[in-house]
């Protein structure tokens, strides 16, 4: 008879699988430390690792929406390349192979140990260009993938015993304005990736085939269980979630979105139906499959890991969780399976945004405790896409700018989180060094800051949003900027009488000093030297009446400049004396609170 399969104490279990969180760090950090651009500088990349059956096993610092589609990926190569060998790397950027969007460039690397395929190391990353029609990663107006312009690489093989295939690299510097950065951060993908691999067969020698095989069936079956756990704290039923995009061109009444969530408490699961919304549009909106499903359950995993001063994820993201969490999508739908040539160009925000956002929503409609408010919509000029021509350097440029921040929402126990950026990102993406930036491309950052009283208010309110400014260096050429709105119209709400927060804007500064509205909802801006665009990111919603926030938080929030003492007294219902202006001079007016919340 075989010998029986090992079986792991809880404690071994626990420092294998922090190990190999370990080395997903390790992958993460190889490339912070080596990449060209500064699109990947500010973390727009994740790296996972992936077991041989296409299964997500670990992602301790992957933005949501890459990581999810790690095992379609995966499961694309074994499909595409059946005899796949050790010493091979495969580039995957195609969204109907369960890709996210053409601007995300997948590294994947298969990972052998006596002779046997065991992990898969995925690096992900949003490029600075990827060879749109425009100079820009996000086509919101492509009617479909042949206007977006982007190059498709369907998992194809870019390294052969640890050597590059000339071909594609070839095809990627023709057609890619930034050729040297490309191929700068395709270097830093491909060192990441083979440091895993490094690290990972390290592991394998450590502790043996048969014992790293016990560790990832019994790593996945104890997330399976942590979720069950969570999912059991909720109340069993039914909530319907609904949200609508702001009108875009070529859609007039915007797109209309819902989900119907069933919660099983018993039976430890929950079911998020996509189906019922409307079909694949001519716009580059369209989620992929990848980004469809991880709307759903990233908006679980948000609601069932929020809790106040964790010190660490509750659940992790892999396939084990995912067992728990069932997404339904159909073939055709904006949110769901999309049909070649569908464009699904901003499938990594917006409609998945929109998406995220409501599911969240919705859980607070079932009883005070759980979900959260609407968070931040839009993609204003903050982060938009740059480009444009260098003088000094005789060179164009391209980059995608994270030149501040937008607002999360408010959770029934916390404040929203004011770097939050987007829901896709989870927080996780940084704010651009502005030296650094400056010292690369020709234009001038110059403000970054609070945008006051734009936060949703409640007894837990919304984080507020963001000005930006930036433009041209006197004497260079003008600037691109490319950038699109959402919830101007529909701007982000609040939950459990919690109040809705500002939605984003952009506005454009001549040199006189005059303003100028810019209402398209999809941007291309010249901005000439002396001018400046100046973006206006969005807040949080609140969760909870704002006269139940503790009247010394409203205080912080004058103080930190989040709200004004005016917004503090008509909204929040708390009075200040002292001087405004002086914010060391102001305190509570005990008396004159209690009259107003009264």
């Amino acid at each position: 008879m075989p010998d029986p399969a090992p079986v792991l104490d809880p404690v071994q279990l626990l420092v294998m699988a922090n190990r190999v969180d370990g080395i997903t760090r390790e992958m993460t950090n190889t490339l912070v430390r080596t990449c060209r651009s500064t699109t990947q500088l500010a973390r727009d990349f994740s790296t996972s690792i992936c077991t041989a059956q296409a299964e997500l096993l670990t992602a301790p610092e992957g933005i949501p929406c890459h990581v999810y589609g790690s095992g379609l990926l995966c499961e694309a190569m074994a499909d595409l390349h059946p005899d796949f060998q050790e010493g091979d790397a495969f580039l995957h950027n195609d969204p109907y192979l369960g890709n996210t969007h053409a601007a995300d460039h997948t590294i994947l690397v298969p990972v052998f140990w006596e002779g046997e395929h065991v992990f898969t190391c995925c690096v992900k990353a949003h490029q600075a260009d990827c060879g749109n029609a425009l100079p820009t990663t996000y086509m919101p107006t492509a009617t479909d993938v042949y206007a977006e312009g982007a190059l498709i690489f369907p998992c194809v093989k870019v390294q052969e015993g640890y050597q590059d295939v000339g071909d594609i690299i070839r095809m990627c510097q023709k057609r890619i304005r930034v050729p040297a950065i490309w191929y700068g951060d395709y270097l830093s993908q491909i060192a990441a990736a083979r440091v895993g691999e490094q690290r990972l067969k390290d592991f394998c020698r450590k502790y043996g085939l048969e014992r790293v095989k016990a560790y990832v069936r019994e790593w996945m079956d104890y997330c399976e269980r942590l979720c069950a756990d969570q999912i059991a704290a909720l109340p069993s039923g039914r909530v319907h979630a609904s949200t609508a995009l702001d009108p875009f061109p070529n859609l007039p009444d915007g797109i209309p979105l819902q989900a119907d969530i069933d919660i099983d408490a018993d039976g430890g699961g929950v079911t998020v139906d996509l189906r019922d919304n409307p079909d694949a549009t001519r716009t580059g909106l369209n989620l992929s499959q990848s980004t469809a499903i991880n709307s759903g359950v990233a908006a679980v995993l948000a609601v069932i890991n929020s809790k106040r001063d964790a010190k660490h994820t509750i659940v992790p993201n892999n396939a084990g969780t995912f067992r728990r969490i069932k997404v339904l999508v159909r073939e055709n739908c904006v949110v769901g399976i999309p049909r070649h040539p569908t464009s699904c160009s901003v499938a990594t925000n917006t409609v998945s945004d929109r998406v995220i956002g409501m599911i969240e929503a919705a859980f607070a409609q079932i009883r005070d405790g759980i979900g959260m408010a609407e968070p931040c919509w839009g993609s204003p000029p903050f982060q938009g896409v740059v480009s444009g021509f260098n003088r000094a350097r005789q060179e164009p440029f391209v980059l995608q700018l994270f030149s501040g921040t937008a607002g999360g929402p408010a959770t029934f126990e916390s404040d929203g989180w004011l770097t939050f950026l987007l829901s896709n990102g989870n927080g996780l993406s940084y704010i651009d060094e502005t030296e650094v930036v400056e010292q690369k491309y020709p234009f001038v950052t110059w403000e970054k800051r609070v945008r006051p009283d734009s936060e949703g208010a409640g007894r837990t309110r919304g984080a507020p949003g963001n000005v930006s400014s930036f433009g041209p260096v006197p004497g260079e050429a003008p600037i691109w900027v490319h950038y699109f709105l959402d919830g101007r119209v529909n701007a982000p709400r609040g939950v459990r009488r919690g109040g809705g927060a500002a939605g984003p804007d952009a506005l454009l500064r001549h040199p006189d000093g005059g303003l100028e509205e810019l209402p398209s909802v999809v941007g291309e801006q010249s901005v000439e030297p002396g001018q400046r665009i100046i973006s206006l990111s969005a807040g949080g919603g609140g969760y909870g009446d704002p006269h139940l926030r503790d009247p010394q938080a409203v205080l912080g929030d004058v103080v930190e400049g989040y709200i004004s003492a005016d917004r503090a007294h008509a909204v929040y219902g708390v009075a200040l004396s002292g001087d405004p202006a002086k914010v060391e001079t102001l305190r509570i007016d005990e008396a004159a609170t209690a009259a107003l919340r009264a």
